[in-house]
């Protein structure tokens, strides 16, 4: 077990997020965070990450996360939220030479998964948000660390890196590691996790297997909006097909 929480509650600017969380991260697993905007997912993220304060238990590798000195901290855990700034004048080649520091991943390989061999010499303020999304996903390859903390990964993406960033997802959890990702495309999300936690907007959170989880009357209560099935895929109503009233329970 990689991470262990019990009885873990987040508050920001004095309004609880999330109430009495117990759940744990294992080696070679996929938990996704699901929810409405502003409803904690983010916050949920960096408290796990060690940089927002939290109540309750937090085990890291058997250990109480305070234990931890910052310096450890980033050995294992590797946490990826808003793109880094770019006033820095690095090339692509010198962002990712700094995540070779801190490991020993091939990063002819990891370039390759993310596509960004012919970006290698540019600046990175030169790049689309897509683009330094897909050099940020690289950097996050390149380092060892056993724990991913991710808030949208397939954020700025266009369809064929979406695809491509879910597939080295699944090949990152077949080595063992241990990911935590928010997503908000629930056919990424259902196509990837081993685990959910949902968190509501009013400071409740659910923790449980996917396959249990990933049902419409469920989803459709947490993002109070209309969901349709279409086989084993679920997808928001953009039709207005649906006359279902969601309504919280």
């Amino acid at each position: 077990m990689m991470l262990r929480l019990k009885n873990m509650s987040v508050q920001r600017a004095g309004r609880q997020l999330i109430s009495g969380l117990d759940c744990a991260l294992h080696h070679g697993e996929i938990i996704v965070v699901l929810g409405p905007n502003g409803a904690g997912k983010s916050s949920l993220l960096l408290a796990l990450a060690g940089l927002i304060p939290l109540t309750g238990e937090l085990e890291l590798c058997g250990k109480p996360l305070s234990s931890y000195a910052r310096s450890e901290l980033t050995e294992k855990i590797a946490w990826q939220g808003e793109l880094p700034p770019t006033e820095f004048g690095l090339t692509v080649q010198q962002r990712l030479e700094l995540s070779m520091m801190h490991g020993t991943a091939s990063i002819e390989q990891a370039v390759a998964s993310m596509d960004i061999g012919d970006l290698l010499n540019r600046a990175l303020g030169e790049l689309s948000s897509g683009e330094r999304q897909r050099v940020e996903l690289v950097a996050l390859m390149l380092r060892t660390t056993p724990i991913w903390l991710l808030d949208e990964p397939t954020a700025h993406l266009d369809l064929k890196h979406q695809v491509e960033c879910v597939k080295m997802l699944k090949a990152e959890r077949s080595k063992g590691r241990a990911i935590m990702t928010v997503l908000h495309d629930m056919q990424q999300a259902m196509a990837i996790a081993d685990q959910l936690i949902l968190v509501d907007g009013y400071g409740h959170a659910e923790y449980g297997a996917a396959k249990q989880l990933c049902n419409r009357n469920h989803l459709s209560r947490l993002f109070e909006v209309a969901l349709m099935e279409q086989g084993d895929i679920l997808t928001p109503d953009y039709r207005g097909e649906l006359n279902d009233e969601i309504t919280r329970s």
